[in-house]
């Protein structure tokens, strides 16, 4: 499948910024207003043959890609290149702390880790003697000589009134906040497609600009300008396959001995439209492995993870997005 790159302009705040599961849902629920209930469940009920079959990343900020999990360096590898340096160890901890706190890649460090390019010894050294081409801003890596997106946003806690799911109205003093992302003007999301026709998909990303992306769309949060930009084209030749995603995969699928991975448990909600007012819309909480994790595949297909359903409500079957989004 050919790959190609969606940028999200938030118009306002997010709660979050939007992984897989919740792009995955977005995606199916434009499917079903553009082109019909029936066209969604023909989809989901022969994914992995169908000719609209497609995986979907979570978002990043613009320019950045979610680091690989890596050990950096043993310690004795640290104590070889501080001795070396001449650093006293009381520095030489505190100065190689600062490798626990990477979490992205920059665009240009990420497309040559694919390649093999990034030595990991040579990053430890030039983070720990602060000299040398790679450079630590905040929690990104990258090259010394580029110029690199923040990680420009903030949080805020706001008050909203409670609404009881079960009649659909407020009830009296009942409040409860929730969390608001807020980012700057000119940061923009981006995330990854993957599928052999995307000429299918086009019209729905102009939808997505109208419904967007993600819970409480009706007090003005999770709203986006969607733009599609076309192909991303990329070269590998590592062995292991960066994961961009959240992944639920078929055990035979993965080599586990050589893959280095994160798990978390998560629960969702189904979007709350009005054919499911006073219904239960939570999820069953489920186990996946996470972004940034680095997973060797001992199988050769287009798709890898599962679309399990979890839930079974008004006659429909409610499934959650384990594909597994790999660069």
């Amino acid at each position: 499948m050919n790959t190609y790159k969606i940028v999200l302009t938030p118009y306002g705040s997010m709660t979050t910024f939007p992984d897989s599961q919740t792009i995955f849902g977005a995606i199916c629920w434009s499917i079903r207003d553009l082109y019909g209930e029936k066209d969604l469940e023909e989809l989901l009920d022969n994914f992995f043959d169908h000719e609209n079959r497609f995986v979907v990343s979570s978002s990043f900020i613009e320019g950045l890609f979610r680091a690989p999990i890596t050990n950096w360096a043993k310690l004795d590898e640290i104590i070889e290149i501080g001795n070396r340096l001449g650093i006293e160890s009381s520095e030489l901890a505190i100065r190689s702390k600062a490798l626990k706190k990477i979490q992205y890649f920059s665009e240009a460090l990420f497309r040559n880790y694919l390649k093999g390019e990034v030595d990991r010894k040579e990053v430890v050294e030039d983070i720990i003697s602060k000299g040398g081409k790679y450079e630590l801003k905040g929690s990104i890596l990258h090259y010394k000589d580029e110029e690199v997106p923040t990680l420009d946003y903030y949080e805020d806690n706001e008050r909203r009134n409670f609404i009881n799911r079960i009649s659909g109205t407020t009830d009296e003093g009942q409040l409860f906040y929730y969390k608001r992302i807020y980012v700057s003007p000119e940061s923009k999301l981006y995330f990854l497609i993957q599928t052999e026709n995307i000429d299918y998909y086009i019209p729905i990303f102009r939808y997505m600009s109208d419904i967007g992306i993600g819970g409480d769309r009706s007090v003005g949060v999770n709203s986006y300008r969607v733009s599609f930009e076309g192909r991303f084209e990329y070269e590998k030749t590592i062995e292991e396959n960066i994961l961009l995603s959240k992944y639920i995969p078929y055990y035979e699928e993965v080599d586990w001995d050589k893959s280095y991975f994160n798990i978390m448990m998560n629960q969702y909600k189904i979007e709350s439209r009005h054919e499911f007012i006073g219904q239960n819309i939570v999820k069953s909480e489920i186990g996946c492995i996470t972004e940034g994790s680095k997973i060797v595949l001992k199988q050769d297909k287009d798709i890898y993870g599962r679309l399990p359903i979890v839930k079974e409500l008004m006659d429909k079957k409610i499934r959650h997005n384990g594909l597994g989004f790999f660069l």
